[in-house]
């Protein structure tokens, strides 16, 4: 294995991607490569009901957004530093977050893609899909959901 994909968001489940994908390139003396997906120009809903008031947030949705993400990016790389990662870059892009991991996965030829599932349950995932349930049928390589 010498490259892990470990695709964030953010959220709790996200940063436990993190920490597995760092114990991983570790182990295996992987490149770990961060990866933030801006859907819309904005950042996730939670982020915004959990750090930001809306009338808190001045100027442009999308610079917040790319801001968010490199703040995050950078956490989750000194997180993943301090489990013992080596070698780890980050990466923003823009769009869907399924297409744009994969087409990422295949840019970069990473042998593995670690992801945080969201827990929103069976119902809600079968109805709406989800990025993780996305990643793990279409990626050609090995995928891994931290819970």
């Amino acid at each position: 294995m010498k490259r892990i994909l470990a695709a964030l968001d953010g959220s709790e489940g996200s940063m436990r991607a993190v920490e597995l994908a760092a114990e991983l390139a570790a182990k295996f003396q992987a490149e770990l490569i961060l990866i933030d997906v801006i859907e819309h120009g904005s950042p996730p809903d939670w982020a915004l009901a959990e750090y930001v008031r809306l009338d808190q947030v001045r100027g442009d949705m999308g610079q917040f957004a790319e801001s968010f993400a490199r703040d995050m990016l950078e956490n989750a790389r000194k997180q993943a530093e301090a489990r013992g990662a080596g070698s780890v870059r980050s990466e923003i892009r823009f769009g869907d977050p399924a297409q744009e991991i994969l087409k990422f996965q295949e840019e970069t030829g990473a042998d593995a893609v670690v992801l945080g599932s969201r827990g929103r349950g069976r119902l809600a995932g079968l109805l709406l899909g989800s990025v993780s349930q996305k990643i793990a049928n279409l990626a050609p390589c090995m995928v891994a959901i931290a819970r």
